[in-house]
């Protein structure tokens, strides 16, 4: 069977970009219709870009350009990597289905650990950005990213769907003899 990766041309590398830049895409999309409804675009990475190169408190009606830049690039190249590494985890689950689980797995564990950061290091930061807002953000990443994976790896999910327990290894035949 010839993956779909090897006929497209991309490797893990290649369709890790594609997947992390679409996540990033969707999260920088959410956030800009929210502070769009809230009347002060690119507010939320502004706000995000103060807290992570200047370490105060921002002024929640203040956008400055070079921040949301900066922020930008951040938030793109951490989202590349997280690509690259559930691209390379849907690559392994082509071949053993059971690595899927620690797909999801580190999708869930991504979610509660950016919260945990943003909770500890600048709760301050989650007043003008609420909680749920975010939480939409990272689920509509999610669907993008599993959305994009999903198709291109038909291989690590059909398995799922036959078994009573997903990572219960498939039973072996039993040999009949004439």
């Amino acid at each position: 069977m010839v993956s779909i990766q090897r006929q497209w041309g991309l490797g893990v590398l290649g369709e890790g970009l594609m997947v992390g830049g679409i996540g990033a895409a969707c999260v920088a999309a959410w956030f800009l219709a929210f502070d769009l409804a809230a009347g002060i675009p690119l507010r939320t990475p502004s706000l995000l870009g103060e807290i992570l190169f200047s370490g105060g408190r921002p002024m929640e009606n203040a956008v400055y350009p070079s921040l949301v830049a900066m922020y930008t690039l951040v938030h793109l190249a951490v989202f590349v990597a997280f690509g690259v590494l559930l691209s390379g985890l849907f690559t392994l689950a082509d071949r053993e289905p059971a690595v899927l689980f620690g797909a999801f797995m580190l999708l869930c564990c991504f979610q509660v650990a950016f919260i945990a950061m943003l909770k500890i290091a600048a709760e301050w930061a989650l007043e003008p950005i609420p909680l749920w807002a975010i939480l939409v953000g990272n689920f509509l990443a999610t669907l993008a990213m599993l959305g994009v994976l999903f198709p291109r790896h038909p291989a690590a999910w059909r398995p799922w769907f036959g078994r009573r327990d997903p990572l219960e290894a498939p039973r072996e035949q039993p040999i009949k003899y004439r």
